[in-house]
């Protein structure tokens, strides 16, 4: 473990701050480092961070990443970085900050730290206490600079740009001698039905049967209905070619388990839009409001003339007009355009110099020829 001291409470909203979460000058933010695997037993903390955080993300709430590294194979070498503010041998102690990387094995060398991105991740903010934002964050800085090196760079995929993650970390960035650029940003919005057309088939559907559209509440009802989705997806053009969730094992059992967990937070909701008694289109969307991702939607494609889908998505956004709904991207379904999310990169002001390039190499020379023992991997007691 890693100790970094940084003061919190910083700045003219300090007062504000609740009593008993209000930091004191010279309280130590310790970096940990941890399998994604191994962070079960500080659920608890987790889920707290992530209600807490400046910027909400489900796909980083414990209920989607827990399940997702018990499940599928390409959440298996994530490590979290953990911010914690106290000492682990005082209780109680609080976690400000949760960022994900890849662990990534070299040969002859120490095991590195790299950037995580999955297309399953429509967000891809760190979990960052909106109270202790600024102690966090420079304790991340400090913390990559001794895993990667003084002026190694760092990448952060599917973040939103007009964000206060951003904007807080490209301000403490600068500090620590990092200059900031972004990439990705100006995709195409999504293309949808337009309104007229949808209006058109809404009105040939109801010739065809009672249209209504259904929110599942419970657990059970809400169990059902993912199965309906799942169901409609394998039934249409990405089951014919093989790449409906139903035809992949893993897939569906960690899609049956996250939207199981993440339902008993109201972090999972599913809509569907019945033709009498026939379900015509599903939509599963992830997060609370005001945003709302749309992480799996299917329709019934023997009815795509009539655009079941676009319909159930109108009805939704017309049933709650100030829920944004975002696809993969960032990008909004219905309202303002905007340029969506994008890859926020920190590249220290020295990397390219050549006294830089020379370190570097030197750096990686030695890490080749040799391990030493503080590099070997913890050991679950060592945890």
């Amino acid at each position: 473990m890693s100790e970094f001291i940084a003061l919190a409470g910083m700045g003219g909203t300090a007062s504000m701050v609740p009593a008993g979460r209000r930091s004191h000058p010279g309280t130590a933010v310790h970096c940990e480092i941890r399998p994604l695997a191994s962070c079960d037993g500080i659920a608890a903390e987790w889920a707290d961070l992530a209600a807490r955080a400046i910027e909400p993300n489900p796909f980083l709430d414990p209920g989607f990443a827990l399940t997702a590294a018990q499940h599928l194979v390409s959440f298996r070498d994530v490590a979290l970085m953990l911010l914690w503010q106290g000492e682990a041998e005082r209780q109680p102690r609080r976690l400000i900050g949760l960022v994900p990387f890849r662990r990534r094995q070299r040969l002859f060398a120490a095991e590195a730290l790299d950037e995580f991105a999955d297309p399953r991740l429509f967000n891809g903010t760190p979990l960052i206490d909106s109270t202790f934002m600024a102690p966090a964050l420079s304790a991340l800085l400090r913390a990559w600079r001794r895993e990667a090196g003084p002026t190694a760079g760092l990448t952060f995929p599917a973040v939103d740009p007009a964000g206060p993650f951003a904007a807080a970390l490209i301000r403490i960035a600068r500090r620590h001698g990092f200059v900031a650029d972004w990439q990705g940003l100006g995709m195409p919005g999504p293309q949808l039905a337009d309104m007229a057309v949808v209006a058109e088939a809404r009105t040939a559907l109801e010739a065809q049967g009672t249209l209504r559209l259904e929110k599942p509440s419970t657990l059970a009802d809400r169990r059902d209905a993912v199965e309906m989705l799942l169901a409609l997806e394998a039934s249409g053009r990405r089951g014919q070619t093989g790449r409906a969730t139903l035809q992949d094992i893993r897939e569906a059992a960690f899609l049956r388990s996250m939207t199981r967990s993440l339902s008993r937070q109201k972090l999972c909701r599913i809509a569907l839009l019945m033709l009498d008694e026939r379900p015509i289109a599903a939509a599963l969307t992830l997060g609370r409001a005001p945003t709302n991702w749309l992480y799996l939607a299917a329709g019934d494609d023997s009815l795509a003339p009539a655009e079941p889908l676009a319909l159930l998505l109108a009805m939704m956004n017309k049933a709650a007009p100030a829920r944004q709904i975002r696809l993969a991207g960032g990008l909004r379904i219905f309202g303002a355009e905007s340029d969506g999310f994008g890859t926020l990169r920190l590249s220290h002001r020295r990397a390219g110099t050549p006294a830089d390039l020379a370190a570097r190499i030197q750096r990686r020379i030695g890490q080749s020829l040799f391990r030493t023992r503080s590099d070997q991997p913890a050991t679950q007691a060592d945890r």
